[in-house]
């Protein structure tokens, strides 16, 4: 005995109009939709396979990472969440007191911004100290790049950044990082985490910020 299919109305996968197939596997009303549809589906298969070569380059370039690189880019993701943290806070530079409209105002057409994410105690002379969130403030690039390249400049800098610390997190805490001097020894696998975390932290602050 041969089983009859009843054909129903369908609606189209292109247009969304409803119609009448001719087979039961008919998903689109037309030739004109058959196409359109046709080069939607085929444009969602690159893309998709677009984004598995770039996942699995990723995952290439991830594998082929030293424990130095992965410190590199944990430090670069701890600096920019405590520099967007501080922005968000409306805090103005840690060194020369300058609020963000002041600075704006005259270091606006530096590349890469007007703002660091500086460090109190710097990365040579503590590295077990640069990833530290602590140790790590809002600092216009004048005062930044000055407390590393002028020697006379960057007592006064580093001068300032202690005093503005001390009225900020208080003489006992300002101490108690300058007294630490505990080695950290991260594995690249904890590196990983703490760029991933950072990045996310500061991914969430950008969106807040919209």
């Amino acid at each position: 005995m041969t089983l009859r299919t009843t054909l129903r109305p369908k609606r189209c996968k292109q247009c969304r109009e409803q119609f009448m197939p001719a087979k039961s596997m008919q998903c689109v009303c037309s030739p004109l939709c058959a196409a359109k549809y046709g080069a939607v589906q085929a444009a969602k298969v690159k893309h998709a396979a677009e984004l598995a070569d770039r996942r699995e380059t990723r995952a290439r370039k991830e594998a082929l990472k030293t424990r130095g690189d992965w410190l590199k880019e944990a430090k670069v993701a701890v600096q920019r969440f405590r520099r967007l943290e501080e922005l968000a806070k409306g805090s103005g530079c840690m060194s020369c007191g300058r609020s963000q409209e002041e600075v704006h105002g005259t270091d606006g057409w530096r590349p890469g911004g007007a703002w660091d994410g500086g460090h109190f105690l710097s990365k040579g002379a503590r590295p077990g100290l640069a990833l530290e969130p602590l140790n790590i403030w809002l600092q216009c690039k004048s005062c930044n790049a000055g407390s590393s390249k002028y020697a006379r400049k960057g007592a006064t800098v580093n001068a300032s950044f202690r005093l503005n610390l001390i009225d900020r997190i208080g003489l006992a805490a300002v101490e108690a990082l300058e007294a630490d001097h505990t080695p950290r020894h991260y594995s690249a696998e904890e590196l990983r985490r703490i760029k991933a975390e950072y990045t996310a932290r500061a991914r969430e602050l950008r969106k807040a910020a919209e």
